[in-house]
C-alpha cells in the first residue's frame, strides 16, 4: 500500500512521546502516520542500497505481549524506522 509513497518529515515530541511521521503518497497528497505512547524509535540512515527518501516496505502493526504494537518502516536506501507503540493510526493532511 505505501510502496514508492515519500517519507517527508519525521518528528517526535519527547515530553508527550508521540512520533509524526509525514509522507507524500502516489497522488501527492500528505498522510501522517502518529505513534501514541511511544516507548522506542529506531531511525537509522546509513543508506546501504543508496540515497532515498521513498518507501519500499511497510509491514502490518504487530500486537505485542505487553500491549503495544511494533511497526518497521523499510526505506528504499535500505535503512529501517523502527518503532513500538501504544497507540498507531494514520490521517490524510
Amino acid at each position: 500500500m505505501m510502496h514508492d509513497w515519500t517519507l517527508v518529515t519525521l518528528v517526535f515530541d519527547w515530553l508527550k512521546g508521540i512520533a509524526t511521521i509525514t509522507f507524500k503518497n502516489s497522488y501527492s497528497q500528505e498522510v501522517t502516520l502518529i505513534a501514541e505512547g511511544v516507548a522506542e524509535l529506531k531511525i537509522p540512515k546509513r543508506e546501504d542500497w543508496g540515497e532515498s527518501a521513498s518507501v519500499n516496505k511497510v509491514d502490518i502493526p504487530t500486537a505485542l505481549d505487553n500491549g503495544n504494537f511494533y511497526l518497521q518502516i523499510e526505506i528504499q536506501s535500505g535503512d529501517k524506522i523502527e518503532f513500538e507503540a501504544k497507540k498507531i493510526s494514520f490521517s490524510d493532511s
